[in-house]
């Protein structure tokens, strides 16, 4: 067991942060700590420890392009702004020692220059309809059925990065075991002979969960819970594979409109976690590479622990205060560790709190605050037990006319038969 640098508490081995002070644990700051404690490396020793001579950099918090572009039939989707005091970048993973990677075949062209090229006989890319910094993602089209598909393809610059290359891969196996309607659907995955490297995934039509809202300001509880359901509904499946998500955030959900309903999608399992105990499965981990996004991180994913669902619950609920409310619990945060400081140590509060006038019920209030829970053992125990939850919540909510009335044609009824009954009986007398 390790201590913080600064506080001296205990921390777990390899923490990103400290537990009690909610400070980073920088390499620099640690061997410091530890040249203080032992003396090692220092003049006495006559020796530089492994860890002095070549130390780990520290974390940053600094602005990381998206790992994956959301793919749409619509305007490419933006991505989202620059930190801000409530909207801190995502946190950069620590760098691990350099490798020297596989040899890979990179193509030499940029990815525009595809346009218009069949991708192994099977697929002809047409044009690009988003970008992120691990790849693109253009429209294209089946060859044998002429069914229209998004085709995430990665950038030149990344497929001589044997462990960019490896989380790609791991992206489509991942995808591959999924079938939920309310996961995006990965038909195919595969690389070119001269080195692209490409998934064809279901081209869906519709927004983001954070355009949408952007575009209406905060959502009803009674369609948040039917969001928030439908994402769960695909976390049951992912969970009970083995994979926790790890970046569920507005952006990567999508929502469609199909027969006048919403159908909610979960989007990007690029750096999904695949729950298992073994130890050769190789750590992709790499430069410019994030674990997560800051605002929606669980205190456990923070601590560096081994995560099971209960994290993507958590950051879910994150997620379910700025569909209901507008903002997230902690908008008056001014830093990182402000927003690191909260997630691992202050009671998030009521979401009615922030908004009294919304008029969010009981019902929905105990439900997000058991969802953000800093301890997990007092979170739902997985993503079926939560559903259940909230369809107890919508069952107390329903306010539909239709429900009313009939209520109000069964309460006729009944007193219908009342009176013919009373009456029956006083012509008896």
């Amino acid at each position: 067991m390790a201590t913080c640098p600064h506080c001296s508490n205990e921390i777990d081995d390899g923490a990103r942060f400290c537990g009690v002070c909610g400070r980073p644990i920088t390499p620099t700051a640690a061997d410091q700590r530890a040249a203080q404690v032992t003396g090692v490396g220092g003049p006495a020793s006559g020796r530089v420890s492994p860890a002095a001579a070549t130390p780990h950099p520290p974390i940053v918090a600094s602005p990381i392009p998206s790992h994956s572009a959301h793919h749409s039939g619509a305007a490419p989707l933006p991505t989202r702004p620059p930190a801000s005091a409530a909207r801190p970048a995502p946190v950069a993973a620590p760098i691990r020692p350099a490798t020297v990677p596989a040899p890979i075949r990179a193509p030499q062209q940029p990815l525009e220059n595809l346009i218009g090229r069949t991708l192994n006989h099977r697929y002809i890319v047409e044009d690009k309809i988003g970008e992120g910094g691990f790849g693109a993602v253009f429209r294209g089209k089946q060859i044998a059925t002429g069914r229209e598909v998004a085709l995430k393809i990665l950038h030149p610059h990344n497929v001589s990065d044997e462990t960019i290359v490896a989380r790609f891969r791991r992206e489509a196996e991942a995808c591959s075991k999924l079938r939920d309607p309310h996961t995006v659907t990965t038909y195919d995955f595969d690389e070119t002979p001269d080195g692209i490297l490409y998934l064809a995934m279901e081209l869906l039509r519709g927004r983001s969960l954070h355009q949408l809202q952007k575009a209406e300001g905060p959502l009803k509880p009674a369609r948040v819970l039917r969001i928030m359901d439908q994402v769960l509904a695909s976390l049951t499946e992912a969970h009970a594979n083995g994979i926790v998500h790890r970046d569920m955030k507005p952006e990567n959900v999508f929502i469609e409109l199909r027969g006048g309903e919403e159908l909610v999608k979960v989007l990007d399992f690029g750096i999904a976690k695949v729950m298992s105990d073994d130890s050769k499965a190789p750590a992709l981990t790499a430069v410019g590479q994030t674990l997560g996004t800051l605002e929606f991180m669980s205190p456990e994913q923070l601590r560096g622990q081994k995560l099971d669902g209960r994290s993507d619950i958590y950051a879910l609920g994150m997620m379910a205060y700025e569909m209901l409310t507008g903002k997230l619990p902690f908008a008056s945060a001014k830093t990182p560790i402000d927003i690191i400081n909260f997630h691992m140590k202050q009671e998030a509060p009521a979401p009615s709190r922030l908004d009294s006038a919304i008029g969010i019920p009981s019902a929905v209030d105990a439900i997000i605050l058991r969802m953000v829970a800093k301890d997990r053992e007092q979170r739902f125990a997985d993503a079926p037990a939560l559903r259940e939850e909230i369809a107890r919540a919508q069952r107390v909510m329903d306010t539909r006319p239709d429900k009313f009335e009939a209520y109000r044609v069964v309460a006729v009824i009944a007193g219908v038969v009342t009176i013919v009954a009373a009456a029956a009986y006083f012509l008896q007398r």
